[in-house]
């Protein structure tokens, strides 16, 4: 027998003599009997989900498909004490993170234990349920059965055992035991620190940094410890001296923690009525403090000492665990701890909060920005003060300070400073917490009616966190803003659009009947009221009428248009006759442009719109042909078509062959848009010739070929022509399409040859040929450029205009 099967074999034999098996392939062991137990074997059936135990079969309570492999399965023995022996078995669920367990004993027809262990209900996060621990005891184990909860464990554990019981080797039964839930691992690598006596009260922090989030302590946050008051104890509540009860206390993760004070116990406590530790255990993710209490101070009630940790610490997460106490002679010992207080870098000697805040633009500004969220009151007053100091970066931390602050109420005049910044982080954190704060209405109001240079950014939140309230500070803004304030108006009436949009009809003509509103703002509002402004026809009239009467300026006479508009097309006949004396007699052309535009869509202005395609200001023609088009009809074609024969102006010609285009087609229109093809402008021939393939105007089609074959043309008009071949159906055209489509696979082509090769696809894909794939297969093929290929497939799919 070679070295390796011999000592195997003697580790087999050994472990049977010593009668402690782990487990095997097969998931077996057996219990050796002992302590007036019977021997007791063990098997695991993973294949039948069941254990096997002297005979009995007990079921594994977990789904036939969840149940693990048998590799994963483990089975032990455990020597529990008094020659007593238990087997455990665990059986992990396969997906959830979940186990079947159970513990056995020889004699005994059912489990000790046996259920699903791990977090089973609940929600992600604070899932509860049970947990089988086994741990070292000697020259025997001990088995503990406890809750679990995910929100609740000491720092740096994944598990940690609540409400512990522990099977007791004479009863074989589970009762409430006190458990040191630090491995002896972990407090023996601690590192050891001596707290020693500070005096008889507790150094003010600038900041609260430790908040106690859970306990071992049943029913109890173990809020009493950090909760500023050294007359409230923690206590632990467990049989014996409590060792291994702790607090999880939430930490700043950012601040550097230097030292810690303790108070013990209060001074008004009876000296007999609370043990105090004797040591104790800080515990985060990455280091565990062990730290001792000199006996001096534990006998004196009100003492506080001080924890200087050998080197500042940095954690999201800090745990108080019990360990030995003072237990002064009772028998039942009550061991608690008063108050624990941290302090950071920061708390050095005669600091204040103003000297903190004024570290938020340097290195530690986001331990600074830590400390001042929880300094209480002053640190709204603190980051106020410096805000006007700090860098971008220091700005958006003091919002942050200013954006925890409760009630967010007082916080809203930093946040409204905060919201304007145009750098930085700091607008988008002030804008979100305003708009979680509706308690920031009447400060927004303010600011937004008194501060000129603030209202530009204040009235849109305003409006969106309270826009009822909104209403009436806009309105008054919109009084106030001068000519000169374009943004800000601009700001405001988007603003007011916004919250009149939830606001009941009517409520637009109170504010227009508001005499004590200037005329002026009352335009404003109307501006921004769009298409409502006919909910208050009557005082919109008015107003109007006050406006206009007399001599009024350029100004008013133009932005009353775009509500005279609103009104015309509402029904408005005086409204309406308005636009129309604009159009044709206004001194100022940009007022007649302007009213030409708004005239879109009514009928009573066609004739003034037609004089206008005449007027003698090429933009007045402009928007005349504008407003024509967008009622297309075969006056407005006609009317355009005349523009179009003698207009000097490309873009107004341009303007006309828009509304000729958007007509129905006739032969009158498509021999003027024929005819355009021969303009000096590459605009207006262009978009003739587009026109004229959307009117499908075959007669056209040689006219179009010649634009297209013309090589001193515009490479644009070539590139409409081939299109318009297309879409006028010109079946002749097909192969010199798909010869000039099939240049966008040739490498290198030039950029020209790829404008007219795309304008010849879409022109192959209007005409739709039976043959089309055949045709573009050079574009299909694989060494073709994927844009191409995915274009061609496209024009294939689309279908043809062409019957």
């Amino acid at each position: 027998m070679d070295r390796a099967r011999l000592a195997f074999a003697l580790c087999f034999f050994l472990g049977l003599a010593l009668g402690e098996t782990t487990a095997r392939a097969d998931t077996g062991a057996t219990a050796p009997a002992g302590g007036g137990l019977p021997a007791l074997e063990v098997r695991v059936d993973s294949a039948r989900a069941v254990v096997v135990a002297g005979g009995a079969e007990v079921p594994i309570d977990l789904p036939r498909a969840d149940v693990a492999a048998a590799t994963d399965v483990t089975v032990e023995s455990i020597d529990i004490g008094q020659g007593k022996h238990v087997v455990h078995v665990r059986v992990p669920a396969r997906a959830t993170g979940t186990a079947w367990e159970a513990l056995l004993a020889g004699g005994h027809a059912t489990p000790l234990f046996a259920g699903i262990t791990g977090p089973v209900s609940g929600d992600p996060g604070e899932r509860t349920g049970k947990a089988v621990q086994i741990l070292p005891g000697g020259a025997n184990r001990y088995v503990l059965l406890g809750d679990v909860r995910e929100d609740l464990q000491i720092c740096g554990q994944t598990t940690t055992l609540l409400d512990p019981q522990a099977l007791y080797p004479a009863s074989l039964s589970f009762r409430t035991a006190t458990v040191q839930r630090l491995p002896a691992e972990q407090r023996e690598g601690a590192v050891e620190v001596t707290a020693v006596r500070h005096g008889r009260a507790i150094d003010p922090p600038l900041a609260r940094l430790l908040v106690a989030r859970g306990t071992s302590v049943p029913g109890s946050r173990g809020a009493e410890l950090t909760d500023g008051d050294p007359s409230t104890v923690w206590r632990e509540m467990r049989p014996g001296s409590g060792q291994g009860e702790f607090v999880v206390m939430a930490a700043p993760r950012e601040v550097r923690m230097v030292r810690l004070e303790l108070a013990l116990a209060p001074a008004s406590d009876p000296k007999a009525a609370l043990a105090v530790p004797k040591t104790l255990y800080i515990v985060t993710p990455a280091t565990t403090f062990e730290v001792t209490i000199p006996e001096d101070a534990a006998q004196s009630p009100g003492e506080v000492v001080e924890v200087a940790f050998p080197q500042p610490i940095e954690t999201g997460c800090a745990t108080l665990v019990l360990g030995d106490a003072y237990t002064r002679g009772l028998a039942h010992p009550d061991v608690g701890v008063a108050e624990v207080v941290a302090y950071s870098e920061f708390d050095v000697p005669g600091a204040t909060l103003d000297d903190v805040a004024s570290h938020l633009s340097g290195d530690r500004g986001a331990a600074a920005a830590q400390v001042l969220e929880r300094a209480g009151a002053g640190a709204l007053a603190a980051v106020a003060k410096a805000y006007e100091s700090l860098d971008p970066r220091g700005r958006a931390l003091a919002i942050d300070v200013a954006a925890s602050h409760d009630p967010c109420g007082e916080a809203a005049p930093l946040l409204a400073r905060g919201v304007c910044e145009t750098t930085g982080e700091a607008p988008r954190k002030a804008h979100e917490k305003l708009e979680r704060c509706p308690a920031a209405t009447e400060t927004l109001a303010a600011r937004v009616r008194e501060d000129a240079a603030s209202r530009a950014c204040l009235a849109p939140v305003l409006a969106r966190i309270a826009p009822e309230a909104a209403l009436a500070p806009v309105a008054d803004a919109m009084a106030a803003a001068g000519e000169g304030e374009r943004e800000a108006r601009l700001a405001l009436r988007s603003a007011f659009t916004e919250a009149l949009g939830v606001a009941p009809s009517g409520t637009l003509g109170g504010f227009l009947r508001d005499a004590h509103r200037p005329p002026i703002a009352r335009l404003e509002m109307m501006r921004a009221a769009g298409d409502r402004v006919a909910e208050a026809q009557a005082e919109s009239d008015a107003t109007l009428d006050e406006l206009l009467s007399g001599a009024p300026p350029f100004r008013v006479r133009y932005l009353t248009l775009g509500p005279l508009g609103m009104l015309a097309r509402a029904g408005d006949r005086t409204a309406a006759a308005r636009v129309v004396g604009a159009i044709t007699h206004d001194a100022d052309w940009p007022v007649r442009a302007r009213a030409a535009e708004v005239a879109a869509g009514l009928s009573v202005a066609s004739a003034a719109l037609a004089s206008a395609t005449r007027d003698a200001e090429p933009r007045v023609r402009e928007a005349a042909l504008g407003a024509l088009g967008a009622s297309p009809s075969s006056d407005a074609a006609r009317v355009a078509a005349a523009v179009l024969a003698g207009e000097g102006f490309s873009f107004v010609k341009v303007r006309a062959i828009a509304a000729i285009d958007a007509s129905p087609p006739s032969g009158e229109a498509d021999r003027a848009l024929e005819g355009a093809l021969g303009d000096p402008s590459a605009s207006v021939r262009g978009a003739a010739v587009t026109a004229l393939g959307h009117h499908r105007a075959n007669a056209s089609r040689d006219a179009i070929r010649k634009r297209l074959e013309d090589t001193d043309e515009d490479v644009d008009v070539r590139a409409a022509a081939a299109a318009a071949l297309g879409r006028v159906c010109d079946a002749s055209a097909a192969d010199r399409l798909a010869q000039l489509a099939r240049a966008l696979t040739i490498p290198g082509v030039d950029a020209d040859s790829q404008a007219i090769g795309v304008g010849a696809l879409a022109g192959l894909s209007a005409l739709h040929p039976r043959d089309l794939r055949d045709r573009l297969a050079p574009l299909l093929a694989p060494g073709a450029p994927e844009a191409v290929r995915g274009t061609a497939e496209r024009a294939i799919a689309t279908p043809g205009s062409c019957r």
